[in-house]
């Protein structure tokens, strides 16, 4: 049995898998900035790849529901036994890489919830050690901010970031989730400065949401894949801190840097 351990938000991930050939191509396709130290491990991930799809009917989204002893994630591409705390899995997938990365998606946004921590839809920059997140659903130009700012700053993710309550306070973490942008996502943290609700406008302009609309705005942007009222009380707890404790803004933008100047010059 061969293994890659990489390491996502301050969480090491152990994958065994008996076909060495696929464990590489998974480490040169997606996950090579990410690799860690084997001595331990927050997950245990037992892989089974296959040449054929292990289920026959075309899903949009992953299905997370409890099943005895844990969690039964099915989606077109993989299916998957995981414990109750999202430490061990059990995954039989297709042989490719992007279905690892979306059974690693769904588990990520299941296991970081219990732990203070969430997945959200956005794209991130660490700018003189201090973390932007710019979050937003579909076409709101998450992809279209991490190509502005690429020369001005360090991208960390353009499509999916973590954010997580680490004991020095809140961490925004890039993740090798990334979208449009086409360009894997970088191992890199930084404190968490700002959260960004992204909106096309015809100048720009920044907006201080209160935390009441900054908490709906956020959970709305948070991945998730899980039913039932735990993962509801998870996610609520973990985003009420979050916005609790740091400011969102709606930026009302157009596709220049000069919101990044605007930005900028808010910043003490």
């Amino acid at each position: 049995m061969q293994s890659l351990t990489i390491s996502i938000a301050n969480t090491v991930l152990n994958m065994q898998c008996s076909d060495q050939a696929f464990l590489q191509e998974l480490l040169q396709e997606r996950y090579a900035a990410f690799v860690a130290p084997q001595e331990t491990s927050d997950i245990f991930i037992a892989l089974q790849p296959k040449a054929t799809p292990p289920t026959h009917v075309r899903m949009e989204s992953a299905k997370v529901r409890q099943a005895e002893g844990g969690w039964r994630f099915v989606y077109d591409t993989f299916v998957a036994d995981v414990t109750s705390t999202a430490d061990r899995a059990e995954v039989t997938c297709l042989r490719s890489v992007y279905a690892v990365d979306s059974f690693l998606r769904a588990l990520m946004a299941l296991y970081l919830p219990q732990r203070g921590g969430v997945i959200i839809h956005a794209s991130a920059v660490r700018h003189a050690q201090r973390g932007y997140v710019f979050a937003g659903r579909s076409g709101m130009g998450k992809s279209t901010v991490a190509r502005l700012l690429s020369g001005l700053a360090e991208v960390l993710s353009d499509e999916l970031v973590a954010v997580r309550r680490m004991p020095e306070g809140w961490q925004v973490f890039g993740t090798p989730f990334w979208g449009d942008f086409a360009r894997a996502g970088v191992n890199l943290s930084a404190p968490l400065q700002a959260i960004y609700l992204l909106q096309h406008a015809e100048q720009h302009r920044l907006e201080k949401l209160s935390r009441r609309d900054a908490l709906t705005a956020i959970l709305q942007c948070s991945l998730q894949f899980a039913e039932g009222a735990q993962v509801a009380e998870w996610m609520l707890n973990v985003v009420s801190a979050l916005v609790r404790e740091t400011p969102v803004y709606r930026l009302h933008f157009l596709p220049d840097t000069g919101f990044w100047e605007l930005i900028q010059h808010g910043v003490s």
